[in-house]
Parts: structure tokens; C-alpha cells; sequence
């Protein structure tokens, strides 16, 4: 009987340590200013009600733990059509706003190369590092012919960039869903991706 109650509680232990929604995170080692005064959420998704939902979403949960962001559509409207074809101007606009911290939120689709087993540790690719690298490659995504449709799988990419030198501190990747399961999925999503960030220290009051 102890044996028992031990292993459930272990199992609990291990369950209760996995942040909500997200499937694999990772983090940078190096040293970082972690005090954030404004973040931008910022959808990289090419339809405009489905990013709007999904950046209010964030900002909405990221407010309810003392999270200061913002919804990247009251800066980077869809009238302006791909924001940063020049990053360097479009950083700099971000930071004269304020932000020194910007969240981007992918829907990618699994048969994209980036996606990996759920048996594999999880490490962004190279070119995740920068941020311009990053958007300049995820815009060609979303942009293509036939972006989100009803019989394809999707997980969600997040990233997270400091904007001093535009660099990656953290990413995450959620589980596989189908667009009818989105609007239930993505409170449990952004639940998670903010608790993760406050659990681990990305972010420091």
C-alpha cells in the first residue's frame, strides 16, 4: 500500500512540474537584464481575427499575473503588411514605445522541418537566435499559400526576445491540436506560458 502512495505521489510531483499546454521549453545560459518594463505580444499569424485572438489572449493572461505587455496590433496593424522588412527600424520604433521585451506567437503547422518528436529535447534552431532571422523565416511560413487550413495539425512557437541586442532568451512549443480545438486550447496555453516564465525566472519583478 506505501509503495503505491508512493509512486502516485511521485507521479504527481512529475506531472505538476509540467508547465500548462507547453510540450518542450528552452532558455538561455547567458546573462540577461530579466526586469522587463513593456512586452510586445506579437502574432505572427497571416489572419487577422485568429492573431487578434491570440494576442489578446496573452496579454490578457500575462496581465493577470502582473505581466506588462501589450497587443502587437495596436503597433504593427495588418495595413502595414509584413512589419519588418526592416528590423532594425522596426525594433527601434518598438523601442521608443517603451517595449524592451518582445513575445512572438507562431501557429506553424507539423510538417514544417522545424518540428520535432516529443521523445527529442527541444532546442531552437539556429537561426531562432536573432530576431530578425527569426521573422524574416517564420513570415515566409505563414505568408505562403493555403496558411491554416481545417484538415492540418498545429502547435504553436513562442519566443521570447530581449530588445537591447534582439536576442532569444527563451522558446517554448505547445502540443499538437486541431483548429476546432484552438479556442479551448490556447486560455491553457497562455496560462502556462506565463507561469512558465515567472516559475523560471525569465521574467523578474
Amino acid at each position: 500500500m506505501k509503495s503505491k502512495l508512493l509512486i502516485i505521489a511521485l507521479l504527481f510531483l512529475l506531472t505538476s512540474c509540467v508547465p500548462e499546454g507547453l510540450m518542450r521549453t528552452w532558455s538561455t545560459t547567458e546573462e540577461y537584464d530579466k526586469k522587463f518594463n513593456s512586452i510586445l505580444i506579437m502574432g505572427l499569424i497571416n489572419n487577422v481575427n485568429l492573431r487578434n485572438e491570440v494576442e489578446n489572449e496573452v496579454v490578457y493572461t500575462g496581465r493577470k499575473f502582473d505581466l506588462r505587455c501589450i497587443n502587437g496590433m495596436s503597433m504593427f496593424p495588418p495595413e502595414l503588411g509584413k512589419p519588418f522588412e526592416d528590423v532594425e527600424r522596426a525594433k527601434e520604433r518598438m523601442r521608443q514605445n517603451g517595449h524592451d521585451g518582445v513575445i512572438t506567437v507562431a501557429l506553424v503547422d507539423i510538417n514544417e522541418p522545424r518540428y520535432v518528436p516529443s521523445d527529442l529535447e527541444y532546442a531552437p534552431l539556429v537561426y531562432y537566435n536573432r530576431f530578425g532571422n527569426y521573422f524574416f523565416r517564420t513570415y515566409d511560413l505563414v505568408y505562403r499559400p493555403g496558411y491554416f487550413t481545417r484538415d492540418t495539425k498545429y502547435f504553436i512557437e513562442t519566443n521570447f526576445y530581449e530588445l537591447k541586442v534582439g536576442k532569444l532568451i527563451w522558446s517554448g512549443r505547445s502540443t499538437i491540436f486541431t483548429p476546432e480545438e484552438l479556442d479551448r486550447y490556447l486560455p491553457t496555453y497562455s496560462k502556462g506560458l506565463v507561469k512558465e516564465l515567472k516559475l523560471q525566472r525569465i521574467i523578474q519583478d
